[in-house]
Formats: structure tokens, sequence, C-alpha cells
């Protein structure tokens, strides 16, 4: 499978919290709109979005990923919560919220088998793919506390810069990275099996 198989589904279960994050930024940040005004457009999106994804699955009996709950109680949980404070620097702060529940729900459960294709279940040892979770639960954590610095010290306008693109592109690179190392760890533990059987 390509990388952009592998990531699809993981993409589309977050797809709720990816729309609440894009629609609160493009609100306040590209129409000028006010913090509180956004919250409330990227609230309803991301509801609306991860509640059609719920129905769509629902009507089609497909099994509902673990993220997909996450991101849609994430959604709901922050999005009420700042219409509720009508606070900027709990605004600033909804990053490390999020990171850290996500940090928190991968140390907690095993949550990357179900995205994994068939074969790299398969041929990827157990404590591989645990130690792989709870590398990404550290990273999502370290986000988070990252996030506090930069929303207390710097300007909104670094602060806004940061938090849309840094966290996004690490993630890329290293989802890449993972890919590249569980594809190869993969065809190397099966090609070994065959071997052996072979013998």
């Amino acid at each position: 499978m390509t990388p952009a198989q592998v990531a699809r589904p993981i993409v589309l279960d977050l797809l709720a919290a990816i729309a609440f994050a894009s629609v609160f930024f493009i609100a306040k940040r590209g129409l000028g709109i006010s913090g509180l005004h956004s919250v409330y457009a990227a609230t309803v999106v991301g509801i609306a979005i991860g509640t059609v994804q719920f129905a769509a699955k629902k009507i089609a009996r497909a099994p509902i990923g673990p993220l997909q709950w996450l991101s849609l109680g994430v959604v709901m949980a922050l999005g009420t919560m700042t219409i509720a404070l009508h606070d900027e620097i709990y605004i600033k702060l909804k990053p490390t919220f999020i990171d850290v529940s996500v940090g928190l729900f991968m140390v907690l459960n095993d949550w990357m088998t179900p995205y994994m294709p068939a074969e790299a279940r398969a041929n990827i040892p157990r404590r591989t793919v645990f130690l792989a979770e709870k590398s990404w639960a550290a990273i999502m954590v370290c986000f988070g506390c990252i996030n506090v610095a930069v929303a207390l010290l710097a300007d909104t306008e670094f602060w806004a810069l940061y938090a849309t693109f840094v966290p996004t592109a690490i993630i890329v690179a290293l989802f890449f990275v993972q890919y590249n190392w569980f594809h190869r760890l993969a065809q190397r533990n099966a090609q070994a099996r065959a071997a052996a059987q072979t013998v």
C-alpha cells in the first residue's frame, strides 16, 4: 500500500478535528472574524462533519475507528468550553488540550493496529507497534507543552503561524518516516518467514 492509502483512514477519522482547526484559522486569520464567532463557525462545521461521518458508517455498518470517537469528542468539548469561557488565551491554549488529550488516548489505547494493513499486522512484532504508539503519544504531549510556551511568550501572529504549520509539518514528516520503516520491516520479516518455510 502507498503512504496515501495508509494515511487516508486516519485522516478521515480525524476529519472533524481537522475541519474544526481549519475553519477556525480561516475565519479568524483569513476573514478577520472575532475569535468567539470563529469558534462558533468551527464548532458547527466540526460537529456537522463528525455527525455525518458517524451516520454514514452506522448506515453502512462499518466500524467506527478509535480516532474518530476522539476527534468528535474533542471538537464538541473544546468548542463548548471556548464559547462558555469567552477567553482568547484559552483559544490559544486549545491546541495544548487537543494534543494532550490525543497523547493520553494514545498511551491508554491500542490505536494504531486498526489502521495498519493486514500485511503489516502479520509481519510487524506487536512490541514494535506498541513502542511506535507510545512514541506518538510522547510527541503529542510535547507539542502540547511547546504550545503553552509559544502561546504565553510569543505574540498572537507568531503563535498562529506556529500552531497552524509547525506541528502539522512535523507529524507529516514523521508519518512518512514510520511508513517507510514499517514497510521495510514488514517486507523483511515476510521474506524471512517465507525462507524459513521453504527450508
